[in-house]
């Protein structure tokens, strides 16, 4: 069975951070409704100023949050670049995945 890889609006095709995202988002919040929108939240909190920071460390993925970016670093590949991505782009994609479990 091949599935269509997770899309969201301003997804880049082949950009590594990009592809990250989206494997951190099927491998480490998976399908669960719950994670996903605890990760909205807490992406809302920081982007508020009510958190100065986040970090979450999942089965595969370490995120952080900074007040302007999305850190995400590979734990299963030592050999993977830490990703960088910025906080507007990161929420774009949660809000496209908190969509699609509804």
């Amino acid at each position: 069975m091949v599935t269509k890889p997770f899309q969201w609006p301003g997804r880049r095709a082949g950009d590594p951070a990009h592809e990250m995202l989206a494997a951190f988002l099927v491998m480490d919040i998976q399908r669960n409704s719950e994670w996903a929108n605890e990760l909205a939240a807490r992406i809302n909190a920081v982007k508020s100023g009510r958190l100065s920071g986040w970090e979450r460390v999942g089965n595969a993925y370490r995120l952080e949050f900074t007040a302007t970016d999305a850190i995400l670093e590979d734990l299963v590949d030592g050999d993977v670049q830490v990703q960088r991505i910025s906080l507007n782009e990161f929420s774009r994609a949660v809000d496209a995945w908190v969509k699609t479990l509804e």
